[in-house]
C-alpha cells in the first residue's frame, strides 16, 4: 500500500513538531500552557497513528504505531519536565500504555475480520486509543510520575471517550 505524497509530507511536519516537544526546554510555562502543549502532541500523535493504521498486514502495527505512541508519550513527558531516555521509556510507557497487547489483537481482528475496510476501522480505533494514551501520560506526568494505575486507567477512559465524543462531532460536520 502506498501512501499519497501529501500525507507523508504532512506526517513529515508534524514528524518536525513532535521533536520539538522532546527537545525544547518547557520549564517555564505554566500548566494551562503545558496542558495545551499536551493537546497537540495527542492530536498530532493521533492522526499520525490513524494514518498509518490502515496498512493491510495484521500485528504490523507494533512495529509502526507503537513507537508513533511511544514517542507521544515521551513528548509529554518532556513537556511536563521529564527527560524520559529511550530506555526509560518502555517502562513509562507500559504504566500508560493500557494494554498494548490488546490493541494490537483488536487492530489484528479489524483487518483480518474486514480485509480493506478494516484498516479504516482500525485507523478510528487507534485514533480514540493514541488520544486516550495521551491523556494517560499527561495524567502520569502532571502528578509527578506518582499517579496511581488506577488514576491513569481512568484518564485513558475518560480520553477515550473525548476522543469518540470528537469523532461523532466531525462525523456531523461532514
Amino acid at each position: 500500500m502506498r501512501m499519497p505524497i501529501e500525507l507523508v509530507k504532512h506526517l513529515g511536519e508534524h514528524a518536525q513538531r513532535m521533536q520539538e516537544f522532546v527537545s525544547e526546554d518547557y520549564s517555564g510555562l505554566n500548566d494551562k500552557e503545558r496542558s495545551e502543549l499536551a493537546s497537540e502532541a495527542r492530536n498530532i500523535s493521533a492522526w499520525a497513528a490513524g494514518a498509518i493504521a490502515p496498512m493491510p498486514i495484521p500485528f504490523a502495527d507494533i512495529w509502526t504505531i507503537t513507537p508513533v505512541q511511544m514517542f507521544m508519550v515521551r513528548a509529554i513527558g518532556n513537556i511536563y519536565g521529564y527527560k524520559i531516555d529511550k530506555k526509560t521509556i518502555k517502562e513509562v510507557f507500559a504504566v500508560v500504555g493500557g494494554g498494548i497487547v490488546g490493541q494490537q489483537v483488536c487492530l489484528a481482528l479489524f483487518k483480518i475480520g474486514l480485509p480493506g475496510a478494516g484498516g479504516f476501522g482500525g485507523a478510528a480505533f487507534v485514533w480514540v486509543w493514541t488520544h486516550g494514551m495521551g491523556h494517560a501520560a499527561e495524567r502520569y506526568f502532571q502528578s509527578g510520575m506518582k499517579a496511581t494505575k488506577e488514576q491513569v486507567e481512568e484518564a485513558r477512559k475518560n480520553g477515550m471517550e473525548l476522543a469518540k465524543q470528537e469523532q461523532e462531532l466531525q462525523k456531523d460536520d461532514v
